[in-house]
């Protein structure tokens, strides 16, 4: 099997009962990855994998941390984030190497929200621009986007933040003017029933709106 420059990283905070799965789809990609890195975030109870890089660490300084962690420890002229409990379709680095080959900075895929009875489909949109995110408040495409190593190095990585890691990175990469363009293939993104973020809505709210103005 083909393997492609691509390092898969992976973090996981107290998600060990997905984290197998998580892994196995990963090795089960129709062309795999160069290398497979799980950072722990000092879960209780971790777990060595086979066929992957496993690091510890001993206290929890939270997912934009962990992210470069792996990150400084991978090889990879691509990169992909992957959070512990969710799930790649077999074809997934497959078509996201080939939009990557037509000159895209960042390539993201469409989603199945997945939580049981409530589940569905979210199709993200063709193009991702700076009045799109202007206009609904909020990037919709996953940290589970392949994206070109430089990528990472020019913004420095995740930024430390309460909640909205994710949306923060991609509005700056906007601003940087990277490109993004859209892989025709699905992550399984896993979204728990009853539950809801930590912190408070007007928190969440000053947040937003701090990420948003940087447009």
């Amino acid at each position: 099997m083909q393997t492609i420059d691509v390092s898969v990283l992976i973090t996981c905070y107290q998600k060990e009962e997905y984290l197998s799965e998580c892994i196995d789809s990963v090795l089960r990609q129709t062309k795999q990855p160069k290398e497979i890195i799980v950072v722990h975030d000092k879960c209780d109870n971790p777990m060595h994998h086979d066929k992957v890089d496993s690091i510890f660490l001993k206290e929890n300084y939270g997912v934009a941390h962990a992210r470069d962690v792996a990150f400084k420890f991978s090889t990879g002229k691509l990169i992909l984030f992957l959070d512990g409990d969710d799930v790649l379709s077999p074809d997934y680095l497959e078509k996201m190497t080939l939009v990557v080959s037509e000159g895209a900075d960042i390539v993201y895929p469409d989603l199945f929200l997945w939580c049981g009875d409530t589940s569905r489909l979210s199709v993200t949109p063709e193009r991702i621009t700076k009045a799109y995110v202007k206009k609904f408040e909020k990037v919709v495409i996953p940290v589970t986007s392949l994206m070109h190593r430089r990528v990472y190095t020019a913004l420095d990585g995740f930024r430390k933040m309460d909640v909205l890691e994710d949306l923060d990175f991609f509005v700056r990469a906007i601003l940087k003017g990277f490109t993004f363009r859209k892989a025709q293939t699905l992550l399984w993104y896993r979204r728990y029933a009853g539950t809801r973020n930590s912190i408070g809505l007007d928190k969440r709210r000053e947040v937003l709106q701090n990420v948003i103005k940087q447009l």
